[in-house]
């Protein structure tokens, strides 16, 4: 994860981080926007059921007015990406179930790959084409999410390393915003001109250097909030913990041969402990809301 030193952000003092990339550091000035914040909260295993003061709560506590958290939960129901489970209290909805899941996957990340054998997984979309901007926008979502990246135009890549069969992966991609109209290809050898090698479209490097910042962040993080108040722990764990959950969900899961996967594990380990102390402050947090 990112590094960055102790400075007074949206009112309260971040813990002070060393790292080796300042140019890095996580811009949480950026507040969620109040459609993020709820459905964050309410991807949470702990936080199945909020209740609208809960989420103005929150909402407060990350500079969210309380109308723009209720109207934000009005329209998402009609969305479906909520439902109201009585008056005033919400879940996840049916249309927001697959993020939902997704945005859980960290948890079993390590569980999802296997041994590669050099095989890949391609995706053709030159003949959707790209005049539908909403269209393009989900199906690049769909590839960034499970690791894609585009070797030539219309073609997406990724080293076939994934629990996913070809089939489970279109219909993942699919889920996730992918046209149906996309071919998706398993190929022993991608072969080009200037003899490119594919896996260098992914930064090995960037991805291990990642790895190890996130580690320290969070370490450093839970160390310096013990025995701050609560709202600042809750303020600070929810910014860090998404940020670093985002991370982790968008990470490519490359085989051994691009990235050190022990610095991968040993983030997501790190994530674990992290989660588990974040949960018992918002557990008080969401008592005081209620």
């Amino acid at each position: 994860m990112q590094a960055f030193s102790g400075r007074l952000v949206n009112g309260f003092m971040l813990s002070k981080v060393k790292g080796p990339n300042p140019a890095d550091l996580i811009n949480f000035q950026r507040r969620p926007t109040a459609k993020r914040l709820i459905l964050s909260l309410l991807s949470q295993p702990n936080m199945a059921t909020l209740s609208l003061r809960q989420l103005a709560a929150w909402g407060a506590l990350l500079d969210q007015k309380p109308a723009a958290i209720r109207v934000t939960a009005g329209r998402l129901v009609k969305e479906d990406l909520l439902e109201t489970v009585r008056r005033g209290v919400y879940r996840v909805g049916p249309a927001g179930m697959v993020l939902k899941n997704k945005a859980s996957e960290w948890m079993t990340a390590l569980d999802q790959t296997r041994d590669w054998e050099g095989a890949w997984l391609c995706v053709h979309t030159a003949h959707i084409g790209k005049a539908n901007r909403r269209n393009l926008r989900s199906r690049e979502r769909a590839f960034r999410l499970f690791g894609f990246k585009e070797l030539v135009d219309g073609v997406w890549i990724r080293p076939d390393n994934l629990a996913h069969t070809a089939t489970e992966m279109y219909a993942a991609l699919c889920q996730l915003g992918l046209e149906p109209e996309a071919v998706l290809l398993r190929s022993d050898v991608i072969v080009q001109e200037r003899g490119q090698l594919p896996l260098g479209l992914w930064d090995g490097g960037a991805l291990n250097a990642g790895y190890e910042r996130g580690v320290e962040l969070l370490q450093r993080s839970q160390k310096e909030l013990k025995g701050q108040d609560l709202r600042s722990v809750t303020r600070e764990t929810f910014l860090i913990g998404e940020h670093v959950i985002r991370q982790i969900n968008a990470d490519p899961l490359l085989p051994t041969e691009c990235i050190d996967a022990s610095k991968r594990e040993s983030l997501v380990q790190a994530m674990k402990q992290y989660s588990a102390f974040c949960h018992s402050h918002w557990a008080a947090f969401l008592e005081q809301s209620e």
